[in-house]
């Protein structure tokens, strides 16, 4: 999606950075706005081939952002939308995605159970989120999710069924996040079902170990 170096917002003129990414919903970019970094995400209507959206994807996002909020996990303040045009802006969490950090080591105590922690409080919510790595920013040794996406709880789409052995898949995340194929981490491009056979043992290990009530994890990730 081409747009301005110079983007016409809500709360004044936005510096186009980057693109950080294009998700499900929208393309995001990093940005600044007074000399402060920001994220723009704007809307796109792509289809995508395992994911159908219900109503307005930004609406969608908004609310998403509030119950995200009221979970007490970790998630960038929403600055601004505008429903017209079809974007919002949010703070922009700076650090290392978890994508990339798993893709250079494995995943460690401390990583692991404050993911474990976020999944227990949206199951409480009877919600999932996107537990695939790119939506995870390690700031200052805490694990921030920072997509606005929620949905109604399946345990097919959960942390321990789903989202685990994306986690689990070193190399296949490490080529995936090099090449852009998705060959490398899923089975199933079409219904974006995760390699899983390979990393069961890491997956169940992890499951033992963590899956477990108990108070976020406050331990620095290093």
């Amino acid at each position: 999606m081409e747009i301005p170096k110079k983007y016409p917002s809500i709360i004044g003129e936005l510096t186009i950075e980057s693109l950080l990414g294009k998700g499900k919903s929208g393309y995001s970019y990093l940005a600044t706005h007074n000399g402060i970094p920001r994220v723009l995400k704007i809307m796109h209507e792509e289809p995508n081939p395992y994911y159908d959206f219900d109503g307005n994807k930004l609406w969608r996002e908004i609310e998403a952002y509030h119950q995200l909020k009221k979970s007490g996990i970790l998630v960038p303040n929403l600055i601004a939308y505008d429903d017209i045009n079809q974007y919002l802006i949010k703070e922009y969490i700076n650090g290392v995605t978890a994508a990339k950090w798993i893709s250079e080591r494995t995943p460690e105590k401390t990583l692991l159970s404050q993911l474990f922690r976020m999944a227990e409080k949206m199951e409480r919510m009877q919600l999932n989120i996107d537990y695939f790595p790119t939506n995870f920013v390690i700031h200052r040794g805490k694990l921030h999710y920072i997509d606005y996406e929620v949905n109604g709880y399946d345990a097919a789409w959960s942390l321990q069924k789903w989202g685990l052995y994306y986690w689990a898949n070193q190399k296949g995340i490490a080529l995936f996040l090099k090449t852009n194929d998705a060959k490398h981490i899923n089975q199933s491009l079409e219904k974006g079902i995760p390699h899983m056979a390979p990393f069961e043992a890491q997956v169940q290990e992890w499951i033992e170990k963590y899956d477990k009530p108990a108070g976020m994890d406050t331990e620095p990730v290093e």
